[in-house]
């Protein structure tokens, strides 16, 4: 068999999607990504981008983030182990020749392959995420609104202010890096994925408050809402905001035909961001393991 680490490019995108989804089912049993998002990744700063290709099939994929912290985060999604080894071989040493500190990958869900790979190369595990979803089929409370809030969405021009929330918000979770307005902007309003009808904003007075970045989630699945930043600032904490805001984003995306709605969390947040999550109705539906090789 003729196997072959190579870079690759957006041409591919239908391919790596086709990858992508088998790697999914496989994983965690649905599919995760459109081709859409896919194709939007190429045009991501600091990525570098690998494929394994086996007798003319994609068989693994590699994309590893340079990042000024030091710490390179390396996607992986390989269908065998042969894949899987030079995949991470190669994340190991673009992070040499990068100048990196770390390189961190991350096991989905039950993906058969990735984790037995990366303990036998003496990756540590060293954090947990989860993925969790409320179905929208029964009951959902109305927010109830501390005295003087009330959401609204984003007006043009206030995207700085957003990112200045957003920085505040996390500024005391796990390794928080404080990135730029530009690539935060990029990556948030510049994407394929932006909907400023689905971005929640709360003000008290001239403060912003707290925030709700919702999208549609990567798979393009049209009932599927996704929330992709919830935000209380610290000063208005334990008010009930992210509660309402919650409650309130679920509303929304019924109206607009989603049957569920997910999320990603820390599993070690501080903020008690998964209580509150399980306390509005959501449940856990799959954990990802974060691994990290010292370099």
């Amino acid at each position: 068999m003729n196997v072959e680490l190579r870079p690759t490019s957006v041409a591919e995108a239908p391919a790596i999607k086709a990858l992508l989804e088998e790697h999914a089912l496989a994983s965690f049993g649905e599919p995760e990504l459109s081709e859409e998002e896919v194709r939007s990744w190429f045009g991501q700063k600091n990525l570098e981008f690998r494929v394994v290709e086996r007798d003319g099939e994609l068989v693994g994929y590699l994309d590893i983030q340079l990042q000024e912290s030091g710490r390179f985060p390396a996607d992986v999604r390989a269908l065998d182990a042969e894949a899987a080894v030079l995949l991470l071989a190669e994340a190991e040493q673009i992070g040499r020749e990068r100048g990196a500190d770390v390189v961190r990958s991350f096991v989905q869900g039950d993906d058969p392959v990735l984790r037995p790979v990366l303990e036998d190369a003496r990756w540590q595990p060293i954090r947990y995420s989860f993925q969790m979803q409320i179905d929208l089929d029964g009951e959902l409370p109305a927010p109830e609104w501390p005295d003087g809030l009330s959401p609204r969405n984003l007006r043009p021009g206030e995207e700085e202010r957003v990112y200045e929330a957003h920085m505040d918000a996390f500024a005391d979770h796990w390794e928080h890096h404080r990135y730029t307005f530009e690539d935060w902007r990029d990556f948030n309003v510049g994407r394929h994925s932006f909907e400023p009808s689905l971005w929640w904003l709360v003000d008290e007075g001239d403060e912003l408050a707290a925030i709700s970045l919702n999208a549609w989630h990567f798979s393009g699945d049209p009932q599927f809402g996704w929330v992709h930043v919830l935000g209380v600032r610290p000063q208005w904490r334990k008010r009930g905001v992210g509660t309402a805001l919650l409650h309130h984003s679920f509303r929304d995306f019924r109206e607009r035909g989603a049957t569920r709605v997910g999320l990603g969390v820390d599993g070690e947040n501080t903020t008690g961001a998964v209580r509150l999550y399980e306390r509005v109705g959501m449940h856990v539906v799959r954990r990802n393991d974060t691994y990290e090789k010292k370099l």
